[in-house]
């Protein structure tokens, strides 16, 4: 399976520039597992590794996530932040959910 151009066009235009990043490695996990299904390694050069599981969400979902490993990136750790949580379960995660729809309504 590979990555939406999509997804990756969000990474670029939208993602790096907002994190003051000017890349990061893109990789693809064969994990079969349901979790994770998405991880960063802070390294000079950061990588995200999505699998077949981040794969199968919906457009928002996956961008959602994105924004969760980028926040990550930028230093944030799980936890209340601005009276929302910032949690390493998907369906908690109101924090990744607020800073995505900031960052796709302007």
């Amino acid at each position: 399976m590979d990555i939406p151009k999509s997804d990756v066009q969000f990474i670029k235009r939208t993602l790096l520039p907002w994190a003051n990043l000017n890349a990061i490695y893109l990789r693809w996990s064969n994990s079969k597992k349901k979790w994770p299904d998405i991880w960063c390694k802070r390294t000079d050069t950061p990588i995200i590794i999505v699998t077949q599981e981040w794969a199968r969400q919906n457009v928002h979902e996956r961008r959602k996530r994105l924004v969760h490993e980028f926040l990550h990136l930028r230093g944030l750790e799980h936890g209340m932040i601005k009276n929302r949580e910032f949690s390493t379960y998907p369906d908690k995660d109101e924090y990744s959910k607020f800073v995505y729809r900031r960052l796709i309504n302007g």
